[in-house]
């Protein structure tokens, strides 16, 4: 009968052990789905800024391909367009300006 009694005894004893391992576990794993959480909301929070910056790069892109094409329309009408005011200035000298 002792010995069934040390026993029972060693096995509550390994049972409180266990239960306060699988508390502590529980603890952990609580803290860990903290954890993922605060992760997931910094991602979230990332993912917004890099799609603010993509928003904010294709916005550049598209303004510096407008200047692009304003300044080459510019020249263009600049090389085009010399000849014409260079006569049309000669004509004014020479028919008004005498």
């Amino acid at each position: 009968m002792n010995n069934e009694n040390n026993q029972l005894t060693q096995i509550l004893e390994l049972l409180n052990r266990l239960d306060g391992d699988v508390r502590k576990l529980n603890g952990d794993v609580q803290k860990l789905n903290g954890d993922v959480q605060e992760l997931k909301t910094e991602q979230e929070e990332t993912n917004k800024k890099i799609e603010k910056w993509d928003d904010r790069y294709f916005q550049l892109v598209k303004d510096q391909g407008n200047s692009a094409r304003t300044i080459i329309i510019a020249a263009a009408s600049v090389v085009v367009l010399s000849p014409v005011l260079g006569a049309v200035a000669d004509l004014v000298t020479n028919h008004f300006i005498k």
